[in-house]
């Protein structure tokens, strides 16, 4: 993918950080001996494994080459941001940890989730079925710091991490980044086993200016230059060489021109109780009493979209039996959306399409401690789960993963 010059650029970014980390002891009087190992989950939302380069992203490609790397990471159906983020951290389905989609609505309630809603993310009753990495870490005697992460906003099994934030999207790399080092500056028994990191300007620069913009390629190069200050930090603090470092991004992102989004307005005239709960690449129906098969007659009219009643969906999507799923789930070919309201524009980039288009793949580096240099091939983010477990050596529930990315990580 890069030229051997451009590689040897990026690798001496780290290998440079590493090499300091006796010289930062002597700089740093808050530096300490500290054996205590460290595994951060960086969450880059949106981040396509085409972002990297050594131009662009020396730090993530130093750690990519440092460690593993896989051409990408296949995200659970629907390729949504909130699904795909508990998943990596439950090693569940949506279909079966719950959270079905960014927006849903549940029959046992009347409020309405929405990624959004203060009162929704913190209501213990939309979470109850997942079974986060930082509940199983704090039940095993670890300590949990979640810099956002989905779930990590309200109490799940009785357990909250130990240090954790309401969401705030406007907060600055810059305070990010000082408010996890202060977590992780605490003395050894206190300091996190696990901590979390999240940003998403990936994500928010390719919604609006489309994958391949040059918006998107400042985000990264933002992106990587805030993870290159946290190594840098780790190093002062004496840190960086007990860091195991796992990226991720929940999934990637397709081109969607504004002709190619299809207007459904008067689709269900015909079906006054039938409503859209899902727009955009996946979207939804709720039958509430219409007939099924005549809305998937009139469904079956729309180019570019494939509808399914939710118990009949393709199986390798892993997806159709939650209550929250509405009636008839439709999947648009990738690059086209669904939209009610022909006046409203739609992003230009979006994603939700299906898993396995290269354009939804998403980014995993496995970088640090006792981490060898390996190239993978695609790898299914139901794995994340275990490798979390595995890292962190605690005993996990079981989870939907097949448990095939530990050992092609540390197999002789």
């Amino acid at each position: 993918m890069f030229s051997n010059k451009s590689l040897r650029t990026a690798l001496m970014v780290l290998f440079a950080l590493c090499g300091q980390i006796s010289g930062a002891h002597a700089q740093d009087q808050s530096a300490v001996t500290d054996p205590k190992p460290l595994v951060l989950l960086i969450g880059l939302d949106g981040f396509k494994p085409a972002y990297l380069s050594a131009e662009t992203t020396p730090h993530l490609l130093a750690l990519a080459q440092q460690g593993v790397q896989a051409k990408g990471l296949v995200s659970s159906f629907p390729t949504l941001t909130f699904p795909n983020h508990l998943t990596l951290v439950t090693g569940q389905t949506p279909d079966h940890h719950g959270i079905v989609n960014n927006n849903m609505l549940d029959p046992g309630t009347p409020q309405r989730f929405s990624l959004g809603s203060r009162e929704a993310v913190e209501n213990p009753f939309w979470w109850q079925a997942a079974r986060p990495i930082w509940v199983t870490a704090q039940q095993q005697g670890k300590v949990a710091s979640t810099l956002f992460w989905p779930g990590s906003e309200t109490s799940i099994q009785g357990v909250r991490p130990s240090d954790w934030l309401p969401y705030e999207h406007s907060m600055t790399h810059e305070t990010r980044l000082a408010t996890l080092l202060s977590w992780l500056s605490r003395p050894q028994a206190q300091r996190p086993d696990f901590a979390t990191l999240y940003l998403s300007d990936v994500d928010s620069a390719g919604h609006v200016a489309g994958p391949d913009s040059q918006a998107v390629k400042e985000a990264a190069a933002k992106v990587d230059r805030t993870l290159g200050q946290l190594m840098a930090q780790l190093n002062q603090k004496g840190l960086l060489a007990q860091t195991t470092w796992v990226v991720v991004s929940d999934h990637g992102m397709a081109l969607t021109p504004p002709s190619q989004v299809i207007s459904v307005q008067s689709l269900l005239s015909a079906f006054p109780a039938a409503r859209w709960e899902w727009l955009g690449a996946t979207s939804g129906v709720r039958l509430n009493g219409e007939s099924q098969e005549a809305v998937l007659k009139a469904l079956a009219t729309v180019q570019h979209v494939s509808c399914w009643p939710k118990g009949n969906m393709p199986k390798r999507f892993k997806f159709g039996t939650h209550p929250r799923i509405p009636d008839i789930v439709c999947l648009s070919e990738a690059g086209y959306s669904v939209a009610d309201n022909p006046a409203q524009k739609g992003p230009l980039g979006q994603h939700g399409y299906d898993p396995e288009h290269p354009d939804m793949h998403g980014l995993l580096i496995v970088s640090g401690q006792g981490i060898p240099q390996r190239q993978l091939g695609l790898v299914s983010n139901l794995e994340i789960h275990g490798l979390l477990s595995k890292l962190l050596g605690i005993v996990a529930p079981a989870d939907d993963g097949e448990g095939t990315l530990v050992p092609q990580i540390f197999h002789p």
